[in-house]
């Protein structure tokens, strides 16, 4: 907005709304600031810091956009530890989300049945929040928290997005801090959505909002 030039038929209106501006305390609307949930940092609307992209002014992480409403997801990007394949990955988040299905017990009578929790099998500490406290990046230049196996390994899979990119790209994974709060990734584009907005517009139009991609399981509701 700084780089346009305004034309010549507008500038007194322009020089006299400037001046009733700056005459203002300067606040902008905290309902409009927008706030990174890797830093817990609000970042006002338009910046003069030199920051190129839509990152945060403090740690400079990308704000990751929902591609319906283009609201900030609660995502925060971390990478594998050198050595880690996308393969081993996802074996060890599939590896937590198995020892929180054994913390379930059914035991079936011929009068009765149970289903028991076992709370002290389920408690599984996850150790990213406790990377994320302590994680102090180095420079301007973002850098994503590094993850190794044993925080794999305590991570739920349900809270953990992957955008799957085809060979030689690496896969891009992010951490859902809000677990309450469901997205999805598209599978073609790898754009990111709020699950809700997803569905929406998949049941409205019956392809994926940004690449226009029909989604493998709706292919099949229609040919049945």
């Amino acid at each position: 907005m700084q780089n346009l030039k305004i034309p010549p038929k507008f500038q007194e209106y322009f020089d006299v709304a400037s001046i009733v501006i700056r005459g203002k305390p300067y606040r902008d609307n905290e309902e409009l600031l927008i706030m990174c949930y890797r830093c817990s940092t609000y970042n006002s609307l338009l910046t003069n810091s030199g920051i190129l992209g839509n990152c945060c002014t403090n740690c400079r992480q990308p704000f990751v956009f929902s591609f319906v409403t283009f609201e900030i997801l609660p995502l925060i990007e971390f990478q594998l530890e050198p050595g880690i394949t996308d393969e081993e990955a996802l074996r060890l988040l599939e590896s937590c989300s198995q020892e929180q299905t054994d913390a379930w017990s059914q035991n079936l009578e011929d009068n009765f049945q149970t289903l028991k929790l076992d709370e002290t099998t389920n408690n599984i500490p996850d150790n990213f929040m406790a990377k994320l406290v302590n994680f102090e990046s180095d420079g301007d230049q973002f850098e994503p928290l590094t993850i190794n196996r044993s925080t794999l390994q305590s991570m739920d899979p349900t809270t953990v997005v992957i955008c799957r990119y085809p060979k030689p790209l690496q896969y891009r994974y992010f951490k859902n801090i809000l677990s309450e709060l469901q997205v999805t990734v598209c599978n073609t584009c790898n754009k990111i959505f709020h699950i809700d907005d997803f569905e929406m517009k998949i049941l409205q139009n019956g392809f994926c909002p940004f690449c226009k991609t029909v989604p493998e399981i709706y292919k099949f509701k229609s040919d049945i």
